[in-house]
């Protein structure tokens, strides 16, 4: 599979004045705990707050993040993981391409192949978004993950080169589940999508290179 563009998702396409201060305000509000109840709380104002800035930029892709959030929280609840551990990653899902809003426009709606440059630019939206998060102390577990989601299982992903397990079991549940919803869903750069039964072939054969076998083993598992 060629690497694929990663589009911004829920909700960025009207500019709106002072949006960034504006999601940073909301992040800055109130005092929340570790508890599941109250991290669904930070879900509901801030991280709907940011899928509604991804959607001002782009209407075509608003949905990518909930999806990629949904289909990542199916997963999760396949592993040995806390609640909370899953609302962390289906949290992280929402925000994964947050930093979409440090990419211009003209990078992110380009209908071709993106320039060596250009992709240069593209692979810093996950620690634009990370740093835009990581201050927070409610949304401090999210922060690795947001920055994570495009490494690769042998070391040849982005930002960091992280390798194996090194990187975050919510990282390469987010990897997996972003593929999935990329290339099976239209995209203004490929209009050809795949079918679910392509699409966990294709990614299949990435597995120990880009992905953890475990995890997409579990994706072949929910669409038998």
């Amino acid at each position: 599979m060629v690497e694929t563009r990663r589009d911004v998702s829920p909700q960025l396409s009207k500019s709106r004045p002072n949006l960034y201060q504006r999601i940073r305000g909301s992040l800055g509000k109130g005092k929340f705990g570790s508890r599941v109840e109250e991290l669904e709380a930070v879900s509901e104002a801030t991280v709907e707050l940011a899928a509604q800035a991804l959607d001002a930029r782009d209407l075509a892709i608003a949905s990518h993040c909930g999806r990629v959030a949904e289909l990542a929280s199916l997963l999760a609840q396949q592993f040995d993981l806390s609640r909370r551990d899953v609302e962390l990653i289906r949290m992280a899902g929402k925000l994964h391409d947050l930093g979409m809003i440090g990419v211009r426009d003209d990078i992110l709606n380009k209908p071709g192949p993106l320039s060596e440059d250009e992709w240069e630019i593209m692979r810093r939206h996950p620690d634009i978004g990370a740093d835009m998060i990581r201050w927070h102390p409610d949304l401090a577990a999210v922060t690795p993950l947001v920055r994570h989601h495009h490494e690769r299982w042998d070391g040849s992903g982005y930002p960091a080169g992280l390798r194996g397990d090194v990187i975050p079991v919510g990282a390469r549940i987010l990897a997996v589940a972003e593929s999935f919803d990329t290339i099976t869903n239209e995209r203004i750069y490929r209009a050809k999508t795949l079918s679910s039964v392509d699409a966990i072939r294709d990614i299949s054969e990435h597995v120990g290179s880009w992905y953890d076998r475990a995890v997409v083993d579990t994706l072949r598992a929910l669409y038998r």
